[in-house]
């Protein structure tokens, strides 16, 4: 197995990792996401957006109010999407109308949200059998895609529930890919590792 570094800050945006009380290298991207995350959360449990940036990404035409209740589960994941903007001290500009950020259809497909892990790398030339994805790790998880022989598979997120979030490259195409949670007992056997 060949081992090298990546070096295009675009591959690694969604692979990049935070630093302890300091803002990330690539920290605008994952700063994007945390908050389009939390915000997915929100916006599922009937919240009403006020900013232009919230009344531009989700639909308000459902919304319920401002005190919306969450579940256990997605007030867990609030307080640690929270917990991960302030630790790398994330400042979204909500009063525009667009966010950067590349895989928002595929993060719209997840129930249960990724957080940034500490570190990431790359898996070039998936080897081995085909290994099911799933729209989170909590209970009734339903199967969105899956892994196959020579995929990319990019890892940068934080496991949750036995499950990690994985980045999915068919082969040698381009684009966004997919997104979804893999069983942490699954190991990676790659032609080529990077990161």
């Amino acid at each position: 197995m060949r081992r090298f570094k990546l070096a295009l800050p675009v591959v690694l945006s969604f692979l990049a990792a935070p630093a302890v009380a300091e803002v990330w290298e690539y920290g605008e991207a994952e700063c994007n996401e945390l908050w389009f995350t939390r915000n997915l959360i929100m916006d599922r449990a009937g919240y009403c957006f006020g900013s232009a940036l919230g009344q531009a990404l989700f639909d308000n035409r459902d919304c319920r109010g401002k005190d919306v209740q969450l579940s256990a589960a997605q007030s867990a994941q609030v307080r640690k999407i929270q917990a991960l903007e302030t630790q790398i001290g994330c400042k979204v500009n909500t009063s525009r109308r667009s966010l950067d950020l590349p895989f928002m259809a595929e993060l719209r497909r997840l129930r249960d949200m990724p957080l940034p892990a500490d570190g990431g790398w790359a898996c070039i030339g998936w080897q081995g059998a085909a290994v099911p994805l799933y729209d989170g790790y909590s209970a009734g998880a339903q199967v969105v895609g899956q892994i196959r022989p020579g995929d990319w598979v990019g890892y940068g997120y934080i496991g949750d529930g036995g499950r990690t979030v994985v980045m999915v490259r068919r082969g040698g195409e381009r684009g966004n890919g997919m997104l979804g949670w893999m069983d942490d007992s699954v190991r990676a056997s790659c032609a080529e590792e990077a990161g």
